[in-house]
């Protein structure tokens, strides 16, 4: 992130604390561990790769693919 300007900085630095944030939201929301079962972790796990798939497919393309 040396040569980065300073938007596309910006823009990663409010991503991260917004992951960080939403995180402990749910870390601190949560209910029951208890009752929390293989089943849901696998459809959580599911969903959050999914969205980091996309993620990086989108900033893939919007600021490397035009190269």
């Amino acid at each position: 992130m040396n040569g980065a300007p300073p938007r596309r900085r910006h823009r990663a630095i409010v991503l991260v604390l917004l992951m960080t944030a939403s995180i402990i939201f749910l870390v601190l929301t949560f209910p029951a561990p208890a009752t929390f079962t293989g089943r849901g972790g696998f459809a959580l796990a599911v969903v959050v790769v999914g969205a980091l798939i996309g993620g990086i497919a989108f900033s893939w393309r919007r600021y490397w693919g035009r190269k």
